[in-house]
């Protein structure tokens, strides 16, 4: 893998961790972290809270696709970001721990497959694969509040982490956060509520606006469904992917919409399906040339789950 891709995949696979980095749990989360309800939605209303009975364990299976991409670029370009591989992650979250006021559980990634689009060439198969396999055996701990906000968390680097593909990084990162635990707002709601979670995040090193959009569709008991849909923007901007080169971002975009269902009692959600849209316009800099880079992409991701008997 080139040192390009060494440099951008490390900025990348801290947004695994970029939740919860604070040490003291009993501080509320950053601002850009908190849950805010746009619609409280209709009668009768009652408060939302995660109730996680110690020792729960669960096993998911997540898949990413790409269903279509575009990309103009050169091949200096294509060596700076590499190709894109979908994947198949096994993912074990737990056994849970009880505390005062949530819990905690470890997430990890006991399998990873990858799913390569046709025409790719050998040399990118194996850097690829190189990427996917540094997933196995990845894990993390998180503390969740009642509300399903991570408020701590610890994902300590482990050698082969930085042959991960950046998006790929970004990708679990995004599932975790957004779709895996769903985020519920401190005040009491009813069927129709909408809530929203605002999010800093560095894409390709470049500053980037996140807002992801609940709506309660459904609450059966504990189980609830909800509808998501995800925005992520950047403003034009410049950023460094390593001494020698920068990224100008002319315009960046990401939608996406989805449903999940999930359960009160449950630290993932039982299933959950995004499909997103994105086109991004940048250009590589570097002192001997200029590299224009133009990209569109469809894709979908699929999280699948259940409680594991112990």
């Amino acid at each position: 893998m080139t040192k390009r891709i060494t440099i951008v995949a490390v900025v990348f696979v801290a947004c695994f961790a970029v939740v919860g980095c604070k040490k003291n749990k009993t501080k509320p989360p950053p601002p850009e972290l908190s849950v805010t309800l746009v619609d409280p939605g209709e009668a009768p209303l009652q408060t939302m809270q995660y109730a996680i009975a110690p020792e729960t364990a669960m096993k998911s299976i997540l898949t990413v696709r790409d269903l279509e991409s575009q990309t103009e670029e050169s091949e200096d370009a294509g060596d700076a970001f590499g190709v894109l591989p979908g994947l198949k992650l096994l993912l074990h979250a737990g056994p849970t721990v009880a505390l005062p006021n949530g819990t905690r559980y470890v997430l990890r990634i006991s399998k990873a497959e990858s799913i390569l689009p046709e025409g790719v060439t050998s040399r990118q198969i194996d850097e690829a694969q190189q990427g996917v396999r540094a997933l196995h055996g990845m894990r993390g701990r998180f503390d969740l509040n009642r509300q399903g906000i991570v408020v701590d968390s610890d994902v300590p680097w482990s050698q082969g982490q930085e042959r991960i593909h950046p998006r790929v990084a970004i990708t679990i990162g995004n599932v975790r956060s957004a779709i895996a635990t769903i985020p519920l707002p401190a005040e009491p709601i009813g069927i129709g509520a909408v809530w929203e979670v605002r999010r800093p995040l560095r894409i390709w090193s470049a500053r980037v606006a996140q807002v992801t959009r609940y709506k309660l569709v459904d609450r059966q008991g504990d189980s609830f469904r909800v509808a998501i849909t995800v925005q992520q923007t950047a403003a034009p901007q410049t950023a460094d992917l390593n001494p020698k080169l920068e990224m100008h971002v002319r315009g960046y975009e990401l939608r996406a919409t989805g449903q999940a269902l999930a359960d009160l009692g449950l630290p993932l959600a039982l299933e959950a399906e995004m499909e997103s849209t994105s086109a991004a316009d940048i250009a590589l800099v570097s002192p001997e040339q200029t590299e224009p880079l133009q990209s569109t992409r469809r894709s979908v991701v699929k999280l699948k789950s259940k409680v594991e008997e112990r």
